[in-house]
């Protein structure tokens, strides 16, 4: 696992018109528990011209244990598959990160990586460890820290029980980070989307040929 700290200060949000399929050159899905996850991410669907996936109507919305997030995550992979994008880079955050984590330990296939903003998970929760170890997919932890002493160890948890965890966090900033400093949340996974990709094709043929 790898940290590293950032103070950039980002513009305030800017705003996007919705669901609609990746216009980039990498298919990025926002995941999310409530209905205005296309508000919720609106700096990240415009920034990467991602689609946002509302999961309010799967489990009364946010994942609230390890096992409930396995069938969260079984509605969000359904939706991918039925939407035909491929492998995807997943963002989610909050709660919703659970979820997130699920999709990449359950169905490696659909996801070439992961990043997770102030993620809140339960280490106590039993079967979360080996939720995390899991995920095959690299897997970027972004933190906010609005002080120095911030309790950052639930992102810490996640980011050091997955094999390919990064983790980041970004100083004098309120949670969310991907809200309250954009341009600095989107540089990070822009550059870790980049790196995952790069990844991802040096892989891609020996797994073909595992088949």
């Amino acid at each position: 696992m790898e940290t590293t700290t950032s103070s950039e200060r980002g513009p305030g949000p800017a705003r996007s018109s919705g669901l609609e399929h990746p216009k980039a050159s990498h298919s990025v899905v926002c995941l999310h528990g409530s209905a205005d996850a296309d508000s919720w991410f609106s700096d990240q669907l415009l920034d990467f011209g991602a689609w946002a996936w509302d999961g309010s109507n799967h489990l009364g919305g946010q994942p609230a244990s390890a096992a409930e997030s396995r069938e969260w995550a079984a509605s969000a992979a359904s939706a991918l598959v039925e939407a035909e994008t491929g492998p995807v880079h997943v963002i989610a955050t909050g709660s919703s990160a659970l979820g997130a984590i699920a999709l990449g330990a359950s169905r490696p296939e659909l996801v070439k990586s992961l990043i997770l903003g102030d993620p809140e998970v339960d280490p106590a929760d039993v079967a979360y460890a080996s939720l995390l170890r899991d995920v095959r997919a690299p897997t970027l932890v972004i933190a906010a820290a609005p002080a120095f002493d911030t309790d950052i160890s639930k992102p810490q948890s996640v980011a050091g029980g997955i094999k390919n965890g990064v983790f980041v966090i970004i100083d004098n900033c309120h949670v969310p980070a991907h809200r309250n400093r954009p341009a600095s949340f989107n540089e990070w996974a822009k550059s870790f989307i980049n790196i995952a990709e790069g990844l991802h094709a040096f892989t891609r043929p020996e797994e073909d040929g595992n088949v």
